[in-house]
């Protein structure tokens, strides 16, 4: 089902959100638009859903999401599909790539994964940049250590926890990987090893984290990853006006 839009005004889109968490549906539920929840079976629905959303229980994972995605959602022309999880991001890049919804298509998600090649063993501490692109234009919002918590911005924020030649160097490296990747809007987590000025990236997901990871990042950068993900999803679907999913709403009219 799909409820109306607030206080009777015409919707401005309308989102579907695959696998959200409860960070994630509270921050969708204030854009203003129509949402869409698909989650597993079994995933609550009352700390998601309220009157002026939808919500379809499908198993995202199966053979038989195509077809979901094809009669299903197709017919509700979304605005766009995002997934800010990492388990939901592979659905909702193969929703993108069925339905022409602008977002990530699973080949720039295969890209990511892949990272850039080459042998990963070594001694040094796996860290996790934490990045968003908007228009290719990449922005390094957090870097935290594997197993860490941290307490203070100083311990996360990147140009105050690293020195300058220590930040050019792990910056160009994020910025040649994800140009490479082709990751044009949306959040990223990398996985990356360093020592001595030398940086080596591993591999990312096109994800915020966790809503925890999601809401340190944001308390302590005072960047929140979730609402400018959700956001930019929506924006970038507004100004696109040739895929098949805005085309179909148009003649819907």
């Amino acid at each position: 089902m799909v409820g109306p839009q607030r206080d009777g005004r015409p919707a401005s889109g309308r989102l579907v959100v695959v696998d959200a968490g409860v960070h994630t549906a509270r921050s969708a539920h204030t854009l203003g638009c129509h949402i869409v929840f698909v989650q597993r079976p079994g995933a609550p629905v009352h700390e998601l859903v309220d009157e002026f959303s939808g919500y379809y229980s499908v198993d995202f994972t199966g053979e038989t999401f195509e077809a979901f995605v094809l009669e299903v959602l197709g017919p509700l022309a979304p605005t766009a599909v995002v997934s800010l999880s990492e388990d939901g991001a592979p659905p909702a890049a193969l929703a993108n790539s069925l339905l022409g919804t602008p977002g990530i298509r699973t080949d720039v998600l295969r890209r990511l994964a892949a990272g850039p090649g080459g042998a990963e063993a070594d001694d040094t501490a796996e860290r996790y940049a934490y990045t968003f692109s908007e228009a290719g234009v990449h922005r390094w919002v957090a870097l935290v250590d594997e197993g860490a918590r941290p307490t203070l911005p100083e311990h996360i924020v990147p140009e105050r926890r690293l020195t300058p030649d220590e930040h050019d160097a792990v910056e160009a490296a994020l910025t040649g990987f994800l140009d490479a990747a082709g990751l044009e809007n949306g959040p990223a987590r990398i996985r990356l090893r360093g020592r001595d000025g030398a940086v080596r990236v591993l591999g990312a997901t096109a994800t915020t984290g966790t809503d925890e990871e999601a809401e340190l990042i944001r308390r302590l950068t005072r960047f929140d990853l979730v609402r400018a993900a959700l956001g930019r999803a929506i924006e970038v679907a507004h100004d696109d006006t040739t895929s098949p999913a805005r085309a179909q709403e148009a003649t819907a009219r």
